[in-house]
C-alpha cells in the first residue's frame, strides 16, 4: 500500500480512559453513534477513536467534532487523505490504544441501552483474561424501507443470529462491527491491509485470532441502521471479488466450508456466468417479487462473482 497522510485531532488527552472504542467511516455519519455513546453508563471514562477513511465532507467533519466536543471523555479524530478500506482504518486506531479493551463498532450501528458498554465489560471481568467477545447485531423493522427490504433481508438471515448459534464456529462470525477484544489480542493481531475492497476483513482477522485467544459469543446486540438501498448492497457484492479472492487464497479449507463458496464453485462450471450474473441481479432487484426469491436470486448473483476465483479464471 502507498503512503497516506493523516492528520490527527485530540479532545481531552489528560482523562484516563478503561475502553477505547475505535469507529471506522467513509461517508457515512457516525453523530448519532457518538451521541448514544455520551449517553453511556460512565462515558467519561471511554476514550472514542474515530478514523474518517478519506470522506472529505467538510460539513459532516465539522458535526463530527462538534459532537467529540460535548463527549465526556477523551477523543481522537484520525483523518487519512484517501480511502484505504475498513482494515487500514481500524488498524490506523489500533496502533494508537490507550485503554486494556477496545470495543469496535461501525459507524453505522445504533445502541438502545445505556448499559450497552457495561455489559460487555461485565463480560470481560468474568472471563478474566485476554480475549475477544462478540455482542452480535440486529436490524429494527422501524429502520426497514422498501429500497432497503433486500439487504434487511439479507442480514436478518445470514448475520442477525443469537450467540447460541454463533458459537457453534466462533471464529467465523466475528462481526467488527460490534466486537470487545483485550489489547493483547490486537497488539498481535492487526487486520490484514491487503483487503482494500468490501468485505471479508473480519472473517479473516476472526480465523486468526481464534488460533490463539478464546472467541467468545454472548448476546448484546447493537442495532444495524445502516441498510443499504438495493443498488449499493449489489455493487458493493461485485466489489467485494477481490476481497474474497483474497481470503479464499489465505484459508482455503474454511472458505471451502462456506455456503456461498460451494455455489460459486458450482457456478464456476457453468459457462457463460456473466449471463447468469446479470440474469441474478435483475431478479434480485424485482421488489414485487417475494423476498424468499430475491434472496435466492441476490445469492446466486453473488455467487456468480466469485466464481472467477475458482480454476483460474478471471
Amino acid at each position: 500500500m502507498t503512503s497516506v497522510s493523516a492528520s490527527q485531532q485530540v479532545w481531552r488527552a489528560d482523562m484516563p480512559a478503561s475502553v477505547d472504542i475505535c469507529i471506522p467511516f467513509f461517508k457515512d455519519d457516525p453523530v448519532p453513534l457518538i451521541t448514544e455513546l455520551a449517553q453511556q453508563a460512565d462515558a467519561q471514562s471511554f476514550r472514542v477513536q474515530l478514523c474518517d477513511d478519506g470522506t472529505q465532507v467538510p460539513d459532516l467533519t465539522a458535526r463530527v467534532c462538534q459532537a467529540l466536543d460535548s463527549f465526556p471523555g477523551p477523543a481522537v479524530l484520525h483523518t487519512l487523505s484517501r480511502n484505504t478500506g475498513r482494515a487500514n482504518a481500524r488498524n490506523v486506531m489500533l496502533r494508537n490504544l490507550h485503554a486494556p479493551w477496545v470495543l469496535m463498532l461501525d459507524a453505522d450501528m445504533g445502541l438502545d441501552r445505556t448499559d450497552f458498554v457495561a455489559i460487555y465489560q461485565d463480560a470481560a471481568d468474568r472471563y478474566a483474561q485476554p480475549c475477544c467477545i462478540v455482542g452480535g447485531f440486529r436490524v429494527d423493522k422501524s429502520d426497514i424501507r422498501p429500497e432497503t427490504r433486500l439487504h434487511a433481508a439479507q442480514s436478518m438471515k445470514s448475520e442477525c443470529k443469537p450467540a447460541s448459534e454463533r458459537a457453534r464456529d466462533p471464529g467465523r462470525h466475528v462481526y467488527s462491527s460490534s466486537i470487545f477484544v483485550h489489547r493483547d489480542v490486537v497488539a498481535q493481531n492487526l487486520f490484514d491491509p491487503q483487503f482494500q475492497a468490501w468485505g471479508w476483513e473480519d472473517v479473516e482477522w476472526g480465523w486468526r485470532i481464534s488460533r490463539d485467544f478464546p472467541v467468545l459469543h454472548i448476546d448484546n446486540q447493537a442495532r444495524h441502521r445502516g441498510l443499504e438501498p438495493d443498488l449499493v448492497l449489489i455493487a458493493k457484492y461485485q466489489d467485494s471479488v477481490a476481497s474474497f479472492r483474497h481470503i479464499k487464497g489465505l484459508y482455503p479449507r474454511d472458505v471451502a466450508r462456506m455456503p456461498i463458496a460451494r455455489v460459486a464453485r458450482a457456478v464456476s462450471f457453468l459457462p457463460f456466468t456473466d449471463r447468469l450474473a446479470s440474469l441474478f441481479r435483475s431478479l434480485a432487484l424485482v421488489p414485487a417479487l417475494p423476498v424468499k426469491l430475491r434472496l435466492y436470486a441476490l445469492k446466486l448473483y453473488r455467487a456468480s462473482h466469485y466464481a472467477v476465483a475458482y480454476h483460474d479464471r478471471g
